[in-house]
């Protein structure tokens, strides 16, 4: 692992359980009748998945730019 993937990586094993507790936390408020947390409980998992998602998303390779293919050289020309 290089040094520009550790603060990439560092979110991602901070942040999933970090929301995961969250929405643990507020079923648990849910349950005992505050009503308002029903919709946090659903809505920090999902924040989960948003940052495992972002994570896995930002690792796929970049196609490299070719400057052929660039629309504003239609335009131009």
């Amino acid at each position: 692992m290089t040094e520009e993937e550790k603060p990439e990586r560092r979110w991602v094993l901070l942040g999933i359980p970090l929301c995961l507790a969250m929405g643990f936390f507020e079923l648990e408020r849910a349950i005992k009748g505050n009503h308002r947390s029903w919709l946090y409980t659903f809505e920090w998992p999902f924040f989960a998945l948003f940052i495992y998602y972002m994570w896995w998303k930002l690792k796929q390779p970049q196609p490299d730019w070719d400057e052929t293919d660039d629309p504003k050289r239609e335009l131009e020309d």
